[in-house]
């Protein structure tokens, strides 16, 4: 199994298919990579690049507490070590805080940002919520009870659900209440006229407590485009995935259509 040693206790579990332009997944809390299952499929036009998180799927923990800032010095490390010098960067949920604090931190490595179901910050009741009932079960040592509710919430297919629970419910309590909380503390609100990469923002159309984070994105960084997935709620990857697969393909391919002769 493929390991990349970020330091002397820390290894991350990562899986690359397919090859081209670079594409990285960064989960959110307790699921693990398996969450982006339907991605693979994108393998037939991109590279795809999962990897597990410290402290979650096969990865060790570390020692160190999780911080936005720490899960993306992770990632510039696991890129150094496969040899991807620059990739695009897609961060579902929680995860967008990790994409977007690398693509701060690293725009030269990033091609372009996508975040399905992101925010530059957590100012809304729904979200706060969320996470404070992550936090707690963590700190209850009920991981197993959260990863079987993400499990049912988001599978698409039947043996989606044993998948999801099966890798989620090892992961380690600590770090599942850390990542939840670095995420409530993360605020790149002031930052985001910094980045001048694509960006390209996913949403269910039913996540509507979510849609004021799209319009904070536009306002600093222009370029931002906003999809919105009919009939979806905040879990578009694994349960939209044809949408937002083809959403993705859409928006890469248009960025790298050449430019007319002038």
């Amino acid at each position: 199994m493929p390991y990349a040693t970020i330091e002397e206790s820390v290894s991350l579990y990562f899986e690359t298919h397919g090859t081209g332009l670079p594409i990285v997944f960064i989960h959110p809390p307790v699921i693990g990579h398996r969450v982006f299952k339907h991605q693979q499929k994108l393998s037939k036009h991109y590279q795809i690049i999962f990897y597990d998180l410290r402290g979650h799927g096969q990865s060790s923990n570390g020692e160190a507490p999780l911080s936005i800032f720490l899960l993306a010095t992770d990632l510039k490390k696991l890129l150094d070590e496969i040899g991807v010098e620059k990739a695009v960067i897609c961060g579902f949920s929680n995860g967008g805080t990790i994409a977007q604090e690398f693509a701060l931190l690293y725009p030269e490595r990033t091609a372009a940002l996508i975040l399905s179901g992101g925010y530059s910050r957590v100012n809304s009741p729904n979200l706060y919520g969320l996470l404070h009932f992550a936090m707690l079960m963590a700190k209850l040592g009920k991981v197993p009870f959260l990863a079987k509710l993400q499990a049912r919430t988001h599978k698409y297919f039947k043996e989606d659900e044993q998948e999801f629970f099966n890798y989620g419910k090892n992961a380690d309590a600590q770090k599942v209440y850390e990542y939840c909380r670095a995420g409530l503390d993360y605020n790149a609100s002031l930052s985001l006229h910094r980045l001048e990469m694509p960006i390209l923002l996913v949403y269910g159309s039913f996540e509507v407590a979510m849609h004021h984070y799209g319009k904070d994105f536009q306002k600093a960084a222009s370029q931002t485009e906003i999809q919105y997935i009919k009939g979806a709620s905040h879990r578009v990857p694994p349960r939209h995935f044809l949408k937002f697969n083809r959403a993705i393909h859409k928006f890469l391919q248009k960025q790298n259509k050449p430019s007319p002769l002038s």
